[in-house]
């Protein structure tokens, strides 16, 4: 009997040892495929040991690792339930933090978020205080619907709830929103909202509204002047604009276009703004010459009257200027829109060339500069570029030098050569001077990754682009899109051949009724095409504006603000798309790239 239970032992002691070291290799195996992310492989593994029940440190792991490979291989009710056993299995292990964040995790990528939020509020490590409120605010950036938003944040009284509300709510149309709850928002959680402008709560209507347009037309009464002014885009832009009148006439809306002069001096404008002669208008369209902005802008502030710029990105108009707007983006918000593409698509080759053309778009240049440089790019060219030298960049993307060839295979042509003159050999001298160096690239293949253009002239974008294809390397071309005209020279077929990506500044469509329309009016009214301009204003640019804007005067009285800052879009008559809602300048910029002679969005706003 003694022998008997000494085998017994010995067999069961046997059996254990074999058991561990089965354990250990699983484990061991588990984990090294685990660490190699071939999760589905390390949940095979580690499968078999979660069904044994003792409190061994490899078998609780194993289990942890089991859950997170289920996760990771999608399968997201495994991971749960492998989570929850863990908690009922282990009710001593200390890592209920971990747990119950995988939990929360689960929870809301199963669109639980009130159960999401649950888990998370049970987490008490500091630690993971950065992931949660980022897995929050994904879980409620996803949710649209006010009702919901309104239930969660009764639950669960959370600031980023609260701004999600507000936001959803500001996106209704103005008869919609609930001021009373929008205003109890902003006190009891400390947001920011803006539901009026400067103590102004009320917007009037009017059933006349009288719009401004100051441009430099330089009015002569000669014959030959009038002639030429025919051809000038002030007048091109004024004809756009009276046919703007016309469309608004024909929809209700009644508007009186007012033209002032702006090219004869400070004078003229002085007398105008002291004699209150402008005190009536509505709203500005320009000025755009320096002089002339810094006679209006404060005229615009204290007699609150909105003025639109119609050609410049200088951020610098909106300064201390609650009315002044942009009817193109912003070079800094062209700048910030470009850097995010930049980072998220030019990652495998991080240096970037800048050019840029003159005072006016340096800002935008040395933003897109910082904002690279800030995620690890780096920006070796950074170069002034005047229009009429964009040819430089061409050049500069093709040039070649003369470098000595490697010096491994010059120490083989020498070796061979002097081995021939030991030899005997007459003809020893194999190779001339010249084959000992060889042409290369002065800015080397693969050493930039893309070329960006901070300037608005086409001339720079063609430069570039021609360079671009005359390399052997792949580099990419980023731009802002308000060179891309109706009437361009710029090959679509070249854009696409790139794959260049512009930005879109106030993006038009000119494939689409409206654009058919007004350019068949404009011909047959004015017996001319209505050319697009790239950095002037044109007939497109006034119609689109008098349309666009009269008819948001008519929908929300003089401070149309009001209303642009509750919507996240509006429709433009010509262009796409206007977003003011956070700014005084349009930040409606989708990314754009040619595809079949087509230019095509590439990304939703």
């Amino acid at each position: 009997m003694q022998r008997f239970l000494l085998a017994v032992v010995f067999v069961l002691m046997s059996f254990s040892t074999a058991l561990a070291q089965n354990i250990k290799q699983l484990f061991e195996e588990g984990k090294q495929l685990f660490d190699q992310e071939q999760y589905a492989l390390a949940f095979g593994k580690f499968e078999p040991l979660t069904a044994l029940t003792q409190e061994n440190d490899m078998v609780k792991y194993a289990s942890f690792y089991y859950a997170v490979s289920a996760y990771k291989t999608g399968d997201r009710v495994i991971a749960k339930n492998a989570f929850k056993q863990i908690q009922g299995k282990y009710p001593n292990w200390k890592i209920d933090n971990e747990i119950d964040y995988w939990l929360g995790l689960i929870a809301i990528e199963q669109g639980q978020i009130a159960e999401g939020f649950d888990y998370l509020a049970k987490v008490e490590d500091d630690n993971f205080s950065f992931s949660i409120n980022a897995l929050k605010k994904q879980a409620v950036d996803s949710i649209r619907d006010i009702d919901r938003l309104k239930a969660l944040l009764n639950d669960y009284p959370e600031n980023l709830i609260a701004s999600q509300l507000a936001s959803e709510m500001l996106r209704l149309d103005v008869q919609d929103q609930d001021l009373e709850l929008l205003n109890s928002l902003q006190e009891q959680y400390d947001l920011q909202i803006s539901l009026t402008l400067d103590d102004i709560e009320v917007s009037p209507k009017k059933e006349v509204y009288n719009i401004g347009l100051f441009l430099p037309f330089a009015y002569r009464g000669d014959s030959a002047r009038i002639a030429q002014l025919e051809s000038n885009w002030t007048t091109r832009m004024y004809h756009g604009a009276l046919l703007g009148v016309e469309k608004l006439k024909s929809e209700g809306i009644n508007v009186n276009l007012i033209t002032v002069d702006t090219r004869d001096g400070r004078q003229r404008l002085d007398q105008m703004i002291r004699s209150g002669e402008l005190d009536d208008l509505d709203f500005i369209i320009g000025p755009v010459t320096q002089g002339a902005v810094e006679q209006m802008t404060p005229f615009s502030k204290e007699k609150r009257i909105n003025m639109i710029n119609p050609l410049s990105s200088n951020s610098e108009i909106l300064v201390e200027n609650p009315f002044a707007f942009l009817y193109y983006p912003s070079n800094e918000s062209i700048a910030i829109r470009s850097a995010d593409y930049a980072v998220k698509h030019f990652r495998k080759n991080k240096n970037a060339a800048v050019f840029y053309s003159g005072d006016a778009d340096l800002e935008r240049a040395l933003l897109y500069k910082e904002l690279l440089e800030k995620d690890s790019f780096n920006v070796p060219i950074f170069k002034r570029v005047p229009p009429n030298e964009s040819v430089k960049i061409q050049q500069w993307l093709v040039e070649e030098q003369e470098i000595d060839q490697d010096s491994s295979l010059v120490n083989r042509m020498i070796e061979e050569m002097d081995s021939l003159k030991a030899a005997g050999v007459q003809r020893w001298q194999k190779y001339s001077e010249r084959d000992f160096v060889k042409d290369t690239l002065k800015i080397l293949p693969d050493s930039i990754g893309h070329v960006f253009i901070a300037s608005d002239y086409s001339q720079l974008s063609t430069s570039a682009l021609s360079g671009i294809a005359a390399r052997p390397d792949t580099v990419g071309f980023l731009a802002s899109s308000r060179f891309l005209t109706a009437e361009q020279s710029l090959s679509f077929d070249q854009l696409e051949r790139l794959n260049a990506i512009l930005v879109g500044s106030n993006y038009m469509n000119y494939s689409t009724s409206k654009v058919a329309e007004f350019r068949e009016n404009y011909i047959n009214r004015f017996l001319s095409s209505p050319v697009k301009e790239e950095r002037l204003g044109d007939a497109y640019l006034g119609y689109d504006i008098v349309v666009t804007f009269g008819k948001l005067l008519q929908e929300y009285g003089k401070y149309f603000q009001v209303g642009l800052r509750r919507r996240d879009l509006i429709e433009g008559e010509l262009t796409e798309y206007f977003r003011y809602r956070l700014s005084n300048d349009n930040r409606y910029m989708p990314y754009l790239r040619v595809r079949s002679a087509k230019v095509e969005k590439i990304e939703d706003q």
